[in-house]
């Protein structure tokens, strides 16, 4: 009875970046990687060099106003100076590296050694609070959560208000400085924005990078599997089926050999002429060609040559019938027919015990199909399920065309590969 056989048609877990002020609002991969690749670390990170040039030019220039403060007196002026270098001096000891990467310990360490430092050198000579430039964005690039940041920047502005409340200063001063607090925190919100975004977007970008790195290697193995099949359903189709013809040969010109030598001669010549083409096709094989059948003709000609030595080796009549217009098909599709045909013509010779043999390709509009018919003892299909019917089957999935088996004990076997044409 007709049997149709069907065609079907973790990125890395994240964890908190330790050592961050507030605890988990930072995202870092667990595992190797991160930002250290290159193209992978974010805004605020790239553009750190121009935030020490930033700060090498406030040093400078604050150092030489405190120089030349004409408003203070000299002691005032050395010790402002002093005060200055010495934060140079700890800024090169504890954030030489990238004080923007700094939010575990080293960066908490160059902070606590900042603040003091620029509360000393405000107090001392009120006219180094351009320093303040520099400190407030380095506060909010180094702790994370804006509103402990926040905290850091009121302190320093409520110790530069102390300091000049002691010297006599008017409110119009405590104004300024208020808004001078809002402003920094306008910009404070601006660079934690900016550097959160940043860090999301060299996470996302590493784990796009590692993602892509594993689905190409997924790809690279599914290809190598594929490859193995394909190498193992040629060589069944192929050199398998050639090895068997020329054993059954051999072993036919054996017997006949003393008894009637010109039939053995020519189970010889076939023999001889099989593994010819076996050969050929191995080289196609080791090569990744076409099948040889196919490099030297059209796929009916390869065809026609199979059902030819079919028809010599069971010496029972072997029919082949082309209809429609034949054409050249994708070199995919015509591989899956005449594979099919070598199984299909392997199986009568070996299995069935067939008297008439009938082959059929129909060229369609939009389908071709290789229909190969035989009148021997026939099988049940739900009991044969053999390497080359499965084979048959991955290769007509492959382009996309469609299997169907009609089989009965004693009533023979018609296989049929239908395929977009």
């Amino acid at each position: 009875m007709p049997v149709d056989i069907p065609l079907a048609h973790p990125l890395r877990r994240l964890s908190p970046v330790p050592g961050h002020i507030g605890g988990d609002t930072g995202v870092g991969l667990a595992e190797g990687g991160g930002r250290d690749g290159a193209g992978t670390e974010h805004f605020w990170e790239r553009t750190a060099s121009g935030w020490h040039a930033v700060f090498a030019a406030l040093l400078v220039i604050s150092i030489g106003v405190a120089l030349t403060d004409r408003n203070a007196s000299g002691t005032a002026r050395g010790a402002a100076a002093a005060v200055l270098l010495g934060w140079g001096a700890w800024y090169l000891a504890t954030a030489r590296g990238s004080w923007v990467e700094h939010r575990g310990s080293l960066g908490i360490l160059y902070l606590s050694g900042m603040v003091p430092l620029c509360l000393a050198a405000l107090s001392i000579l009120p006219s180094t609070s351009v320093m303040l430039f520099a400190a407030i964005p380095q506060i909010y690039a180094t702790i994370e959560r804006l509103r402990y940041a926040a905290v850091v920047v009121v302190v320093l502005f409520a110790g530069f208000g102390a300091a000049l409340f002691l010297r006599g200063a008017g409110a119009e001063v405590f104004v300024g400085l208020g808004f001078s607090a809002l402003f920094s925190a306008v910009i404070g919100a601006w660079i934690g924005g900016i550097i959160r975004q940043s860090e999301q977007r060299a996470d996302w970008i590493t784990e796009l990078r590692e993602t892509r790195e594993r689905l190409a290697e997924v790809n690279r193995e599914r290809g190598a599997l594929a490859e193995r099949e394909r190498l193992s359903r040629d060589i069944h189709d192929t050199l398998a089926q050639g090895f068997t013809s020329i054993v059954m040969l051999l072993e036919v010109a054996d017997a006949e050999i003393g008894t009637d030598d010109e039939a053995a001669r020519r189970h010889l010549a076939l023999a001889r002429s099989t593994a010819r083409e076996n050969l050929a096709e191995a080289r196609s094989l080791v090569a990744a060609l076409s099948p040889a059948g196919l490099a030297d003709g059209s796929l009916v000609d390869a065809v026609r040559r199979l059902v030819g030595r079919c028809s010599e080796e069971l010496q029972v009549p072997v029919a082949l019938r082309v209809s429609g217009d034949p054409r050249r098909l994708a070199s995919a599709t015509e591989v899956v027919l005449l594979r099919a045909a070598q199984e299909s013509l392997a199986n009568v010779r070996r299995h069935a015990g067939a008297a008439n043999v009938d082959v059929q390709l129909e060229y369609g509009a939009d389908a071709t199909t290789l229909r190969v018919c035989d009148d021997g003892r026939g099988f049940e299909p739900a009991d044969s399920e053999g390497f080359g019917l499965a084979g048959m089957r991955a290769r007509a999935e492959q382009v996309g065309g469609c299997l169907r088996l009609a089989s009965a004990v004693g009533a023979g076997t018609t296989i049929e590969l239908r395929v977009p044409a």
